[in-house]
């Protein structure tokens, strides 16, 4: 049985799984990436990697999105009421903002493309050396390779920092 796509269109839906349609995807795709890889694949594939884009950005900026949900009851992070955007523009509470649409339609690309997000670490890599003082308290590590197995998405935290308490200069206002 395939599953339920349905797109959050700044109602509060509580059934809501995506972001963004499939259809807004090609278009963002078409304008920006312009990558072969999206347009060939199925659709089924395409909803499936838009789902879990949405799914990842909830999980991943859970309590850092500016405002509140519209409603309790609904299944997305997005809409929100008090949210700004750049540049201190207020953000209507029955509007998906169009940078949260092109990050998850970036994030969906990444899955097409056999990016699985947030990968499953058992440790954060072999250590190279470790030293210890107790008095008073200094612990170093060094990992090699360095420690880094945590993905980074720098476009897509481009694109989400006005959306983000405590990212903007300014007093934040969510």
């Amino acid at each position: 049985m395939a599953a339920t796509f349905v797109v959050e269109t700044g109602t509060g839906s509580a059934t809501a799984n995506s972001y963004l349609s499939e259809a807004d995807a090609d278009t963002y795709h078409e304008n920006h990436s312009g990558l072969d890889v999206w347009d060939a694949e199925a659709q089924a594939d395409k909803e499936a990697a838009l789902r879990l884009a949405t799914q990842y950005l909830d999980v991943k900026y859970e309590g850092r999105w500016k405002g509140t949900k519209v409603n309790v009851s609904q299944a997305l992070a997005w809409p929100r009421l008090c949210s700004w955007g750049a540049d201190e523009i207020y953000i209507e509470y029955n509007v998906i903002p169009q940078k949260l649409k092109d990050a998850c339609a970036e994030l969906a690309l990444k899955i097409i493309q056999g990016d699985t997000l947030l990968d499953d670490i058992d440790t954060p890599g072999d250590i190279k050396s470790e030293s210890s003082v107790v008095g008073p308290i200094e612990e170093e590590i060094a990992y090699v390779g360095g420690k880094g197995l945590t993905k980074k998405y720098p476009l897509v935290e481009g694109l989400l920092k006005p959306l983000l308490s405590g990212s903007d200069t300014l007093m934040s206002r969510g």
